[in-house]
């Protein structure tokens, strides 16, 4: 299965939410990249994702969590 399998309001949601976290992030503050990717899972793939980073403090990523939070918030002109 592959983006172009999906149906158009699922694919219009999935680049929706995409486009609003992107803009949360700009405005929050926080100097993070974001890029969206779209990976089809089945049970059993076996298929897993290793980060190459170390995990960051709970603390920090439930700080990190709610500055995004705050920004979607406060959207006015989304």
């Amino acid at each position: 299965m592959g983006l172009e399998d999906l149906d158009g309001a699922t694919s219009a949601h999935v680049w929706s939410v995409g486009h609003d976290m992107a803009r949360a992030l700009r405005r929050s503050g926080m100097r993070f990249h974001f890029h969206l990717h779209v990976i089809p899972r089945y049970a059993g793939d076996g298929w897993t994702i290793i980060p190459e980073s170390a995990e960051r403090e709970k603390s920090l990523l439930d700080g990190d969590a709610q500055t995004i939070k705050d920004a979607i918030a406060e959207r006015t002109d989304w």
